[in-house]
């Protein structure tokens, strides 16, 4: 079916034009993996995550910290922390919304709460920092989840 646009109107919404727009906003909305972490992480059968920390860049100095992975559908970032490596939920407490990476730390798009790269508040509407999530570490490798 095809339909005449007159001067200055806009051609009608077909559900393929949709669909491309909508994979759009999913895409954008999900935190990118750097590719030294994606080489370097691996989903266990359990559904946990293996991390090879000693390998990924970003995590060579104590405060760098990467998203990695999802564990039981939670996304999960590492930072290196003093003495060791942290994992951390990198869902807002305030309403679960995903954070993202920036210079400083961890921001929620939908509210503007900041937290530290180490997952500490620094600015709300969250009440606390980001959830710690178990890890341990054994031969370079750190398994979270």
């Amino acid at each position: 079916m095809s339909r005449d646009v007159g001067a200055g109107a806009s051609p009608a919404m077909t559900r393929r034009t949709l669909l491309v727009a909508a994979c759009g906003v999913l895409a954008v909305g999900v935190v990118a993996m750097p590719a030294a972490a994606d080489s370097n992480v691996r989903t266990l059968a359990d559904g946990r995550l293996a991390v090879r920390v000693n390998r990924i860049p970003e995590l060579s100095r104590v405060g760098g910290a990467v998203y990695v992975g999802t564990v039981k559908g939670t996304p999960v970032g590492v930072v290196r922390a003093t003495g060791g490596y942290r994992a951390m939920s990198l869902r807002c407490p305030h309403q679960g919304v995903p954070v993202r990476r920036d210079e400083s730390g961890w921001v929620c798009p939908a509210h503007g709460s900041e937290f530290t790269a180490a997952g500490a508040l620094e600015l709300g509407p969250a009440t606390t920092g980001l959830a710690r999530v178990a890890s341990s570490l054994k031969g370079g490798t750190l398994t979270v989840g």
